[in-house]
């Protein structure tokens, strides 16, 4: 791994894999109605068997189960001088000495994580009405902490510096997790007719995160062993291409509380594990216009509350290098340490509108607007990333717009039958020009949407805090966007940011520019021919 040139050798770290994954679901639903009331009850419960053989990381540095080198810029870099280049790093691998180098260890095949959730509903449809109807109920979820096939899970205990084996010894096999047991999920929602030809509609809810800690979890220590040996700081190397990858031994349970090698990642969970939940409401208005139109606007919201994802517990101070790592300089652990809890909240706004008309008198049509707005947290758009920014004091700083933000998105869909031909108003008597031109169809699909956020980073040299993603200087207030494709062609004006060269982040926000809009447009013309026999011939081009 060159840092800054295309990889050479196998890329996909996760490969080879065999997984024998059984999933087993039972849902029952029980249904009353009785004069305006229709009440309905029920409870989902599912069952999730994983069995993986395969030498893959949830989160993390690793080079997979073959070993590798990543030549960054620092080992060749003046101290105090320009920041690194591609050159840099090309000089780095030519002397051998790379910063970061690894290897991945299965010392369990298969090894397989256990799931199971429960879920119980009930919910009432009241028609108070003739125009009006509500809908209201609860939904109480429970996630019990998964297991693996004959034990409980591992994790890593922040105080001791030590493994923790469910089951094994005198670790309880849930790891003594307290888990929330009053997950209620209350929802409600109302339709009322204004008028034939209006409706409004609202609602709002409630929805437990159903994230699953069997994924995270199933390839902790000592299952997996991800070896990583750093560099002791930005400008070092963690060793030479000619020594290789120290070698791993397999680990020995024991008692249930092991040690952990100090290179070693691993994954670990809180004493009280609380599950983010997410609030959505919306508002609509339905109406009916001439010509078989129908049109409907509506406002949509959506806030997630303490997002799962990953909190880095061995994070390093600006300035800190390795051995600034918090468990570094407790224990002399210089991994990534991974905590899965809650980290951070994100918000949705958009105001969604549409006008359809169904299929009539050969012509149909749908539009479709959407105009919104999403934030959330750096590096961890879902509910399975890494902040970008570890410190405390500037953790703010990975507050940013969702890299898969779209502020508009148009759609239209269209199906026309051209009106010549039998049947049609005109040219339906017959002859050359009404066999040439009747009974053809078009139809369009248009899709116009704005372009995604990115991101423009430097290099963390200067910064020296591993764990920390660094991002450039922004030294014009606005970036003059240049529309450039193709090599030498930049898409914004390379001047407004330039690399950081002091020990501090960056100015550019995350997300700062956007890259270009999409366009598709998708057009049919087809007609068919009648053949005897129930035969036909279509003609089609698109």
């Amino acid at each position: 791994d060159f840092n800054t040139y295309q990889d050479i050798g196998i890329t996909e770290l996760y490969m080879p894999y065999t997984r024998d994954d059984d999933q087993y679901q039972t849902v029952v639903n029980v249904n009353w109605m009785k004069g305006k009331h229709n009440v309905r009850a029920g409870t989902d419960i599912y069952f999730q068997a994983l069995n993986h053989v395969q030498p893959e990381l949830s989160g993390g540095d690793n080079f997979g189960a073959r070993g590798g080198f990543r030549y960054g810029t620092g080992p060749t870099q003046i101290s105090g001088g320009p920041s690194g280049n591609m050159y840099n790093a090309w000089g780095s691998f030519l002397l051998g000495l790379p910063d970061l180098l690894g290897r991945l260890h299965l010392s369990v095949a298969p090894y397989t994580t256990r799931m199971r959730s429960y879920s119980f509903y009930v919910r009432d449809q009241w028609q108070v009405t003739n125009r009006l109807t509500l809908a209201y109920g609860t939904r109480y979820e429970y996630f019990p902490i998964p297991t693996r096939s004959d034990r409980g899970l591992e994790r890593y205990n922040p105080a001791t510096n030590m493994m923790e084996i469910g089951g094994v010894g005198a670790v309880p096999r849930d790891l003594g997790i307290k888990f929330e047991k009053g997950l209620f999920a209350p929802r409600v929602g109302a339709t009322f007719r204004v008028t034939p030809t209006m409706v409004l509609r609202g609602g709002f809810g409630i929805t437990n995160d159903p994230y699953s800690l069997a994924r995270p979890m199933r390839t902790n220590h000592p299952i997996l062993l991800n070896l990583t040996v750093q560099a002791p700081n930005n400008l070092s190397w963690a060793g030479t291409t000619a020594d290789g990858v120290p070698p791993i031994a397999d680990p020995d349970l024991g008692n249930g509380i092991i040690p952990i090698p100090g290179n070693v990642t691993a994954f670990t969970l809180p004493d009280e594990f609380n599950r983010g939940y997410i609030k959505s409401w919306n508002a609509a208005v339905q109406k009916e216009l001439r010509w078989g139109l129908v049109a409907e606007a509506a406002y949509v919201a959506t806030r997630q509350i303490d997002q799962l994802g990953f909190l880095e517990l061995n994070w390093s101070p600006i300035g800190g290098g390795q051995a600034g790592r918090q468990l570094n300089r407790q224990f002399g652990r210089t991994a990534q340490t991974r905590l899965v809890a809650p980290i951070g909240d994100t918000k949705y706004d958009a105001l969604q509108a549409r006008l359809d008309r169904r299929f009539a008198n050969g012509f149909q049509i749908g539009v479709g607007y959407t105009l919104s707005k999403s934030t959330g947290i750096a590096g961890a758009p879902r509910s399975d990333g890494v902040p970008r920014i570890m410190i405390p004091e500037f953790y703010h700083l990975n507050t940013a717009i969702s890299p898969f933000d779209r502020t508009h998105n148009l759609q239209i869909t269209n199906l026309t039958e051209l009106p010549f031909g039998p049947g049609k108003p005109w040219l339906n008597h017959g002859g050359i020009v009404a066999a040439i031109v009747g009974n053809w169809q078009i139809n369009n699909i248009i899709s116009i949407t704005s372009g995604t956020p990115f991101d423009v980073t430097a290099s963390g040299t200067s910064l020296n805090a591993p764990e920390n993603a660094q991002r450039a200087d922004q030294v014009k207030s606005d970036v003059d966007i240049l529309h450039g494709t193709g090599r030498g062609n930049a898409w914004f004006d390379p001047f407004a940011f330039k690399p950081v060269t002091e020990p501090r982040f960056g100015t550019a926000p995350w997300g700062v520019l956007r890259g270009p809009g999409y366009a598709n447009w998708d057009l049919g013309i087809f007609r068919q021919f009648n053949l005897p026999r129930k035969a036909h011939v279509q003609i089609r081009f698109e």
